[in-house]
């Protein structure tokens, strides 16, 4: 009988044990693995950072829904937001045990950066990292991983790395992958009159067909001259308006029928090479390293967890891509003149970059306009945001410079795909225990009403 009560005593303090080692947690650390425990925060700080980064795409394209009530990969928001997080948040272990396994190091140099990066940053938004939950300690945490990831892939893809591609490799995929382009854009009207919006069309129609006109017969190389004629009418339509003077005493180069919004059109594209690879959902394309990924933590890391208790229940485009004129002028920021740009007006884009999602948006259909075209004939496109003149170039006829000088930005996006399936690999040979409380605490259903009450209540008192 003595036997059997030391027995239930024992089993009892067993219990408590277990009990007192959950609780003792708190929210604090969202997972563990081996001896160590990840804060909460950073699992927090993946949710609302792609929450944004989702609510930002659904204003850049118009919609006026709420973020919560969308899908994405057909998956509800909040389902998403926290399977995302949590993958991230993984990545995160996989990548801290990594580096110290292949003994790389950040140098003071990295350190100091990092450490003056996530004061500003916390600083910068103080209070509503308070009220969601994340600390300064976690924005530098993350902050330290994202530059961690960055070494790894350069172990690996970087110049002498295990698994680098030679010069010849990276100028192939470029030569299968992009495409390069010149295009002059006319904008569509957006006034709201159906009247007044079909008349403003028909004359941007006209414009847009009088300079496919011009541009018929041109080369690649020639197709300059249009563009540049036209950025003259437009710039001489503006100066039109904004003397007041009358568009009918507009110079040669102007066209009497068109209306004011093709001077307010977007012009040619002289756009810089854009090698982004992230699609619209990514905001962009950022090279790996500059994620918004998490970091390490240890045992001894401060508390991220809210104060408050459980609350009962989101990038880049490629019409942005296209758009960002390489300057060959002087800088007036430094003083320095520019060298001359070589290739003026154009773009190089990774079309290959790109998921069906974004090649689905209006300007992804411009993009696969262009991938089915013709080299050195000009065709004219037309979607729901504008009339275009477009020609295609050889993107062979400068692959081999363009991979130079773009090197890492095309060995991202040649290993992107496979670095993250090795991340995951790791990740699951880590046996990471997840705390289903904490998970529970921080839904994205429960950090999304706090964000937009933080929101509500500073926009009342400013």
């Amino acid at each position: 009988m003595r036997m059997l009560k030391r027995l239930a005593c024992a089993a009892v303090s067993v219990a408590m044990a277990a009990t007192m080692l959950t609780g003792c947690n708190n929210g604090r650390y969202i997972m563990s693995y081996d001896d160590t425990d990840v804060n909460a925060g950073i699992y927090i700080y993946n949710i609302v950072s792609e929450m944004l980064n989702q609510q930002y795409m659904l204003y850049y394209k118009g919609s006026s829904g709420g973020v919560m009530d969308e899908k994405v990969n057909g998956k509800e928001m909040a389902v998403y937001l926290e399977d995302n997080a949590m993958e991230k948040t993984k990545e995160y272990c996989a990548v801290t045990e990594k580096f110290k396994e292949l003994d790389l190091e950040l140098t003071d140099e990295d350190l100091k950066s990092i450490a003056s990066s996530a004061t500003n940053s916390y600083n910068s938004q103080k209070d509503m990292y308070e009220e969601l939950g994340i600390s300064k300690e976690s924005i530098k945490l993350m902050l330290k991983e994202s530059k961690m990831k960055e070494m790894i892939f350069d172990y690996y893809y970087g110049k002498d790395g295990k698994e680098a591609p030679s010069d010849d490799e990276v100028e192939k995929y470029v030569n299968e992958n992009y495409v390069r382009f010149k295009t002059i854009s006319i904008s569509k009207s957006t006034k709201s009159d159906e009247d007044e919006k079909e008349k403003e069309n028909k004359e941007n129609k006209e414009l847009a067909d009088k300079y496919f006109k011009k541009a018929e017969g041109k080369n690649f190389k020639d197709f300059d001259e249009v563009i540049e004629e036209y950025e003259k009418y437009v710039e001489e339509k503006e100066k039109q308006e904004s003397s007041g003077t009358d568009s009918s005493s507009s110079s040669s180069a102007s066209d009497s029928s068109s209306s004011s919004s093709a001077a307010d059109s977007s012009s040619s594209s002289s756009a810089a090479d854009s090698s982004s690879s992230s699609s619209a959902a990514d905001s962009s394309s950022s090279k790996v390293g500059d994620t918004d990924s998490t970091s390490k933590t240890d045992s001894s890391s401060a508390s991220d967890s809210s104060s408050n208790s459980d609350s009962s229940s989101e990038s880049g485009s490629i019409s942005e891509a296209a758009s960002i004129a390489d300057s060959s002028s002087d800088d007036s920021s430094t003083g320095e003149t520019k060298e001359e740009d070589k290739y003026p007006h154009e773009s190089m884009i990774n079309y290959a970059s790109y998921d069906e999602d974004t090649l689905a948006t209006e300007s992804g259909k411009m993009l696969t306009k262009i991938k089915e075209m013709k080299q050195g004939a000009a065709e004219q496109f037309e979607n729901d945001d504008a009339y275009y003149i477009i020609i295609k170039g050889d993107v062979s006829e400068r692959s081999k410079e363009y991979a130079s000088e773009n090197h890492d930005t095309i060995l991202n996006e040649m290993f992107e795909k496979t670095f993250e399936k090795t991340i995951a690999g790791w990740a699951e040979d880590l046996n990471i225990k997840v705390d289903s409380r904490s998970v529970k605490r921080y839904s994205a259903k429960s950090l999304y009403n706090k964000y937009t009450d933080f929101v509500t209540k500073n926009n009342k008192s400013s």
